[in-house]
């Protein structure tokens, strides 16, 4: 496995995605709009944008790699991330930001975001050694941070319909299929309420539709409001768990099931505090657009989440939480894409929970089959991690190489590299094709006495 090849398995995988998303959001327009070919659109501006200005750079920076295939995956989690659809509830709100949920205006946003996230947070970023936050997703906080009471705190959420807003009951208290302890809407001084099981319905299923669409159906079949690449909950697990077997010695699958697990429990932790449905509560949680598509295809980027096994689950577990708490207590829908920048910079501290103890004994790891390649593309490390699973005595080929590139022999020694025999087991597996072997043994040498 080679990154350009993983780049494609994971771009094929969201190009799928794409043509199922598009084809759910054909049967609804959006000012005008239809909103299959809006998400089509999208789609092209944002991997344009990013593959073009790749190429720019390459062209006008000595140290920029051409990186075609990783921009093109780069600008599809951009355009997949993104929110569409102005929720049937909400026509005719002043409230709803449609600028940013509808063409022509998305456009704009989405190229602003992909722009500035393959040159400020991958590129840029990536001049440090490393990227310490997702590029998708610190890049949409950005462009959207300007307009946080409107777009990402949602205060539309909870104002009152008479004040052009949803009026949604609050997560903070009780919610099921019907009104529990008050916890509803009274609209216009009537007495008539709405559930939060109502306002899922009224929110997602395609507009004109009553009675309305089944809920489970509707969160985890067909959406018709949120992140493009969360319109089919079941298209985005289909796709997500074929890229993971495809792919598993170096996709972090490990955070994508703690993440779900610790959405799960905290949905039915919340159920038991504040009363109400439990399956309400857990159709939310888990399968709300930015939750579900985040959890597959953000979450486990390799740059800018932990190496160890430890430290990815308890990665997973801290955006489960966090995730949870933000949709409850701020009101931000969307609150996955925050949870998880704040968990990336947790990842430095967390890369050093649950690193395998060296061993001067030899162990033979199980390899995959070995593959001829008539050209070598060496490209910067990925942090899958995967080196530090095949050593023979245990080591961390990456973090020693790391540790050597910087001249700090003290972490060396520390990282045990006078325990390497020179297996080759680590440089065989790495996707990026680096020469951790000859690193490592280089450091050994470096080690020794003069």
């Amino acid at each position: 496995m080679t990154k350009d090849k993983l780049m494609t398995y994971t771009f094929v995988a969201l190009l799928v995605l794409t043509v199922a998303s598009a084809v759910i959001l054909s049967q609804e327009t959006a000012e005008g709009w239809n909103m299959g070919l809006t998400a089509a659109i999208i789609s092209v501006i944002a991997v344009g944008v990013a593959v073009g200005a790749d190429a720019l750079l390459y062209k006008v920076a000595s140290d920029s790699p051409l990186n075609t295939m990783s921009a093109a995956v780069f600008g599809l989690i951009v355009a997949l991330s993104y929110s569409i659809g102005v929720p049937g509830m909400a026509q005719t709100s002043d409230v709803i930001p449609k600028e940013f949920l509808s063409a022509p205006g998305a456009f704009f946003y989405v190229a602003l975001i992909s722009l500035i996230g393959l040159v400020i947070f991958k590129k840029i970023q990536g001049l440090a050694g490393r990227k310490y936050v997702n590029p998708a997703a610190a890049a949409k906080l950005v462009v959207l941070l300007p307009f946080v009471s409107a777009v990402l705190l949602a205060k539309d959420h909870w104002a009152s319909f008479e004040s052009g807003g949803l009026s949604v009951p609050l997560l903070s208290g009780p919610i099921g299929h019907t009104v529990i302890g008050n916890n509803g809407v009274v609209i216009n001084g009537d007495v008539v309420s709405t559930s939060f099981a109502t306002f899922m319905q009224s929110c997602y299923s395609l507009p004109g539709t009553y009675p309305y669409t089944d809920l489970n159906w509707l969160m985890i079949i067909e959406k018709f409001h949120g992140w493009i690449g969360g319109a089919s909950s079941i298209a985005v697990i289909i796709v997500g768990l074929a890229l993971f077997v495809a792919a598993r010695r170096y996709i972090k699958w490990r955070i994508t099931l703690s993440f779900f697990a610790t959405l799960a429990l905290m949905a039915l932790l919340l159920t038991a505090f504040y009363g109400g449905d439990a399956d309400v509560r857990l159709l939310f949680t888990v399968f709300i657009s930015s939750s579900i598509f985040l959890g597959f295809f953000m979450a486990t980027d390799p740059a800018s989440t932990p190496l160890t096994h430890k430290g990815q689950v308890i990665f997973g577990v801290g955006l489960g939480v966090l995730t949870v708490l933000i949709q409850t207590y701020m009101n931000f829908f969307g609150g996955s894409i925050l949870a998880l920048v704040i968990m990336n910079l947790t990842t430095p501290l967390l890369d050093r929970v649950g690193k395998l103890r060296p061993m001067t004994e030899s162990k033979e790891p199980k390899l995959p089959k070995a593959k001829p390649f008539t050209a070598v593309k060496v490209t910067e490390c990925i942090r899958c991690g995967a080196c530090m699973r095949v050593c023979c005595h245990r080591l961390s080929p990456i973090l020693v190489k790391e540790a050597f590139d910087k001249n700090k022999f003290e972490k060396v020694a520390e990282l045990k590299a006078d325990y390497c025999t020179g297996c080759g087991h680590c440089s065989f597996v790495c996707p990026a094709r680096l020469d951790l072997k000859g690193s490592v043994l280089r450091a050994k040498s470096a080690l020794r006495p003069s």
